[in-house]
């Protein structure tokens, strides 16, 4: 079998920042950005309830992300130069998205922009905790961890992939820049500045 790379979505392959923080500011106003870049130095799902109530209510915030948010979020552009990556890995490798988002709508994102080249899509449908899916990943395709690549943005998902010991290639250009990762420098095992610079750590 083909070695196994997993992918980020938000901030690696969709520029996505400004769109999820938009989301967040309509239910809780006072929310600065950097106080919404925070918030992904753990799970965003367990992060964001820390923020306390909502001034929208649950149904309003559901018809608003249904109707406004997702349709919009298909508009958003791709970074520059990740579609040429993914299209001269995935004859490579098996790629998989673990993503925070939903995966009905990252593979309608990914038609959309002929890039459906991943193998799985393991969203919020599966479970909103990545370590689950990261553990879902490894036992659907009997690959051991350290035979795995999971390429990401955030402090969350670097911690989350290192209690598999898999190794983490951190892309600087996402949600968070280097600055946030001074602490845990060490769990990351490579820093890239741009999609390029992917292609040339992996092979």
């Amino acid at each position: 079998m083909k070695k196994l790379i997993i992918f980020d979505f938000d901030g690696v392959i969709i520029d996505s920042w400004k769109h999820s923080y938009e989301m967040n500011v309509r239910d809780w106003p006072a929310l600065k950005p950097e106080q919404h870049k925070v918030l992904f130095n753990g799970n965003i799902h367990e992060e964001i309830k820390k923020l306390g109530r909502s001034v929208q209510t649950k149904e309003e915030r559901d018809r608003w992300i249904r109707e406004v948010y997702l349709p919009t979020k298909n508009d958003l552009p791709i970074f520059a130069g990740i579609d040429a990556l993914i299209k001269k890995l995935y004859p490579l490798y098996t790629l998989v998205i673990n993503t925070s988002a939903s995966a009905e709508s990252t593979k309608q994102f990914l038609v959309k922009n002929d890039i459906d080249h991943f193998d799985s899509v393991y969203g919020t449908e599966v479970s909103k905790d990545k370590k689950i899916k990261f553990e879902k990943i490894l036992h659907d395709y009997e690959v051991e961890s350290t035979d795995v690549l999971f390429i990401t943005d955030t402090v969350g998902d670097v911690l989350d992939a290192k209690q598999f010991d898999m190794r983490v290639l951190l892309v600087t250009y996402g949600y968070q820049d280097r600055s946030y990762f001074s602490d845990i420098e060490e769990l990351v095992d490579g820093f890239i500045d741009s999609p390029e610079q992917i292609l040339s750590y992996v092979t």
